[in-house]
């Protein structure tokens, strides 16, 4: 996706930057309120791991104007550190573009540095003022943990077989949990409610405030669970969740063992996208469903197993 500085021609970009670098200056000496236009427009997972800056650009700037360009609106909602969402202020006095990052180097560190700002104490999180949500009138209104489960990731090697996934919700089915599918593109499971391509964003946030547990692979649902507050047990092989996430108590990585686990953020070299080094289709091959379910134990309450 195009970035906002691409509708101008080079010059046009670097005379901007010179404007906004006096204006910058000048409009602090002159006590006059200045506008900050962060761009985001990325996936999911890296908008919400972007979250706590704005929470820094506040305590930095708190008489500013804070903007955001965003794909995913709903993140924004009723947020209390932006005071526009996906509308270009008529004059930007700092433009901060937060996408891409090194993948060596812990996400949020890297967007405080290219943002200027300190390291926030919050985490991820939303902020609604009402988490209700059509699909919830769907849910099985039977005792039992809701667990949410979210199959789909962008790279295969980020995938778990699909068989183990059945084998793991018919389990926990089987001890009283209520299964519901989220995400889209996925074929469904086949146990429980299916949401599949049923949710907007903000939707499915909802569905994961209201559940106990997410179960999922390294996805853009596992950040919005975490930032709904939800605890989440994700399944990680190509890629380090120390890089992703940190300090978070409601968050129960699993790893592969594998030699190929978190190569992504390993290697010097950048390796292709989706594709192990070890040639393995799935780097989470040696992840079984005992290990994802006695994770998923430490949250939960399930029924004792009948023999």
């Amino acid at each position: 996706m195009d970035a906002y500085e691409d509708q101008y021609s080079r010059t046009g970009r670097k005379i901007r930057r010179v404007l906004r670098g006096a204006k910058w200056p000048a409009k602090r000496l002159l006590g006059l309120p200045r506008a900050l236009l962060i761009e985001l427009r990325w996936r999911l997972g890296d908008e919400i791991m972007a979250l706590p800056v704005f929470e820094s650009l506040r305590a930095g700037y708190p008489s500013d104007h804070v903007a955001v360009l965003t794909n995913f609106p709903e993140l924004f909602e009723n947020h209390p550190f932006v005071d526009a969402v996906n509308v270009i202020p008529p004059s930007v006095d700092r433009y901060v573009l937060l996408r891409g990052a090194p993948r060596q180097i812990h996400r949020l560190d890297h967007y405080c540095r290219v943002a200027g700002v300190p390291l926030p104490v919050s985490r991820p999180q939303l902020y609604y003022s009402d988490w209700s949500a059509p699909q919830l009138e769907t849910l099985p209104r039977r005792e039992g943990p809701i667990i949410a489960v979210a199959t789909e990731t962008t790279w295969p090697t980020k995938r778990w077989r699909r068989d183990r996934w059945r084998e793991l919700c018919e389990e926990l089915e089987s001890r009283g949990a209520r299964i519901v599918e989220l995400g889209t593109g996925a074929e469904s499971l086949g146990v429980g409610l299916s949401l599949l391509g049923q949710t907007s964003v903000r939707e499915a946030a909802c569905v994961l405030h209201h559940a106990d547990l997410l179960v999922s692979c390294d996805s853009g649902l596992m950040h919005l669970a975490l930032a709904a507050n939800t605890p989440v047990a994700a399944l990680f092989g190509a890629t380090d969740p120390g890089i992703l996430i940190r300090d978070e108590p409601n968050f129960y990585p699993i790893c592969s063992a594998l030699p190929c686990q978190g190569y992504w953020n390993r290697s010097v070299e950048t390796p292709d996208v989706g594709r192990c080094p070890l040639n393995h289709a799935c780097c989470l091959e040696d992840v079984s469903v005992g290990q994802v379910l006695s994770v998923i134990e430490r949250r939960v309450t399930l029924r004792e197993k009948t023999q």
